[in-house]
């Protein structure tokens, strides 16, 4: 299969600084940080891929090495086939690189300013600039607003500027550095809209999204690589990771609401992990509690039947789907 970014024992090291005493016993040797270390990572062409990891973990590494940026210590990196290390003219030609630092436009000058500016450092002729940033301000339905000093957007907007700004070369492949942040919470679900309806939907493009969310993670990726300390823990389909086997499964006991004291029974049984009212709508009159219980070997069983041995109805029976944050949580936290 030809993918639209494969890294192979990618790894790269950055000098670190020596102490008085290295360098005083050691003036010659080396010392060195490990900040991406063997990744492998195999992205499918017209994905919304997800680099997830805590801060600090290598995301942003990563992604300077795919664009061209900074070079391997070792290992390699391909874009849609070629070498990025030997191919940077012509990679750069393919990507596009979306970066959530407001301090790379200039404040001053209008939004179709700085658009122009930017296509101009792309060497894309006039008239062809001309035509693709009407287009992409529309796309970005920032038509209004282009003739406005980039200083008085709002962080949404300034957000859309820099997506327009990093498809100016119309790229196949883009790459977006934490683009959610610091945005508030509805400018953010209009953003991630844009990313998986627009962007890999209708543009058919690969986008490759590094954040620490997540919510972000799991509403628009179609696959992840989960980044700690400089090492994929997991690279693959969100489905595939719910699917794993070590996974601790958790089912989900609705009861209709005991009398007396024995949901405080239920409560210290060893499998139980919580226990919660349900909302019963207009659905049901019924008051009605959710049990979570962990699924041990011959755990749920046996706490259903301790239950209804209490006197405890038991109303419905299912598997609770894995939360990406306790997955995250088990793979980051494994030594």
């Amino acid at each position: 299969m030809s993918y639209a970014i494969e890294t192979d024992s990618l790894t790269k090291k950055f000098p670190a600084a020596k102490s008085y005493h290295d360098i005083i016993l050691h003036p010659f040797r080396r010392k060195e940080i490990t900040v991406l270390n063997n990744v492998n990572i195999q992205v499918k062409k017209g994905d919304v891929f997800g680099l997830l990891g805590p801060n600090g973990a290598g995301k942003t590494t990563l992604i300077k090495i795919l664009c061209t940026l900074i070079l391997p210590s070792s290992g390699k990196a391909f874009i849609n086939g070629l070498e990025v290390a030997g191919n940077a003219k012509t990679t750069r030609k393919t990507i596009g690189y979306v970066v959530s630092d407001e301090r790379s436009f200039y404040w001053r000058l209008t939004g179709i300013q700085n658009l122009k500016f930017f296509a101009k450092l792309n060497n894309i002729p006039d008239r062809e600039a001309g035509k693709r940033i009407g287009r992409l301000l529309d796309f970005m339905d920032l038509t209004e607003d282009a003739g406005r000093p980039f200083k008085d957007y709002s962080s949404g907007m300034r957000q859309k500027l820099a997506i327009a700004r990093g498809l100016l070369t119309d790229p196949e492949v883009i790459f977006m550095d934490e683009p959610t942040n610091r945005l508030d919470p509805v400018t953010s679900q209009n953003l991630k809209t844009i990313i998986k309806e627009k962007l890999a939907g209708d543009g058919k493009k690969t986008v490759v999204f590094a954040t620490h969310i997540l919510r972000d993670a799991e509403e628009i990726c179609n696959g992840l690589a989960i980044i700690h300390k400089g090492e994929v823990k997991f690279a693959g389909a969100l489905g595939d990771l719910k699917m794993d086997p070590d996974t601790c499964k958790t089912f989900i006991a609705r009861l209709k609401r005991p009398e007396g004291n024995i949901l405080q029974k239920i409560g210290l049984m060893p499998h139980v992990k919580k226990i919660k009212s349900v909302s019963n709508g207009t659905f049901s009159t019924v008051p009605q509690v959710d049990v979570e219980i962990a699924a041990h070997e011959g755990s749920v069983s046996g706490a259903i039947r301790e239950i209804v041995n209490m006197g405890g109805e038991l109303c419905s029976l299912h598997e609770k789907g894995a939360a990406l944050e306790e997955l995250f949580s088990r793979i980051v936290g494994a030594k």
